[in-house]
């Protein structure tokens, strides 16, 4: 017997390329429900939860990419009131770098809180957002694309700054800094072999990792090992491109998909 899952979805000022309903179409494809409740915090509720949250996400910034997050800093009002700012739209939300696990801690609680009933086995909460989140691991912070978990952070400044460009890219790129020569054209150059922040295959390429949080929802495996797969864990954008744009998902992984119809 399937086993029945509601996904809802959330935004969080992502990149304006992103259409959620091409990921709520692409899990339709998998006999899996999906609705979006639109913006995050407008979901959340009243100004004292908003204020809430804003302070705990405030303290959960990363201030040293090499030292772990284990505690949270004291209150910082002038941080919790740029936060403020950001979850209403008058401050990008890609300026900062958030330890993932604390992000997703402070999250579970707010949306537990507003449908507790809504959190048990069934039930998948997705956050697609342009706050760009990482984890520690091998003695620094990385940027991640997405944290699968409750509940599943998909990150679209994630998918531009974590896996990396062209090896020659960098190459290149560091001989004319070196050089004091302007680099714009390298970027010319490069252009369509990696994700940009406002590009228009940002929804095509997210369906993919939105596919990869029901997998480990399903499974308890974040990623498949299988490197054609779209739910490979791509560390390079020309992965990215090739397999969660261009890919599919393989039999293996799709027949773990059926438990959901």
């Amino acid at each position: 017997m399937g086993r029945s899952l509601t996904v809802f979805i959330y935004t969080d000022y992502p990149s304006e390329s992103l259409d959620t309903d091409v990921i709520i179409e692409r899990l339709g494809g998998f006999g899996i429900s999906a609705q979006s409740r639109g913006d995050l915090f407008e979901f959340l509720g009243n100004s004292d939860i908003r204020h809430r949250i804003a302070g705990m996400l405030a303290r959960s910034g990363i201030a040293d990419i090499e030292n772990p997050l284990n505690v949270l800093p004291a209150d910082n009002e002038a941080q919790a009131y740029l936060e403020l700012r950001k979850m209403s739209g008058l401050e990008s939300v890609r300026g900062g770098f958030y330890d993932g696990l604390w992000m997703q801690r402070i999250l579970h609680g707010a949306i537990a809180g507003k449908n507790p009933r809504e959190t048990g086995r069934g039930y998948i909460h997705m956050i697609f957002t342009g706050r760009l989140f990482g984890t520690y691991d091998g003695r620094r912070y990385h940027a991640r694309v997405i944290l699968a978990g409750s509940p599943a952070l998909i990150s679209t400044s994630g998918l531009v700054e974590a896996p990396a460009k062209p090896r020659e890219y960098y190459f290149i790129k560091g001989g004319l800094l070196r050089s004091g020569r302007d680099v714009s054209e390298l970027d010319i150059m490069y252009k369509g072999r990696y994700v940009e922040y406002d590009d228009p295959r940002i929804s095509a390429i997210l369906s993919s990792y939105a596919l990869q949080a029901v997998y480990y929802e399903l499974t308890g495996g974040e990623f498949c090992g299988n490197a054609g797969c779209c739910l490979y864990n791509s560390h390079w954008q020309e992965e990215v491109l090739k397999v969660q744009y261009e890919g599919s998902i393989c039999e293996k992984c799709l027949e773990a998909f059926k438990e959901a119809g």
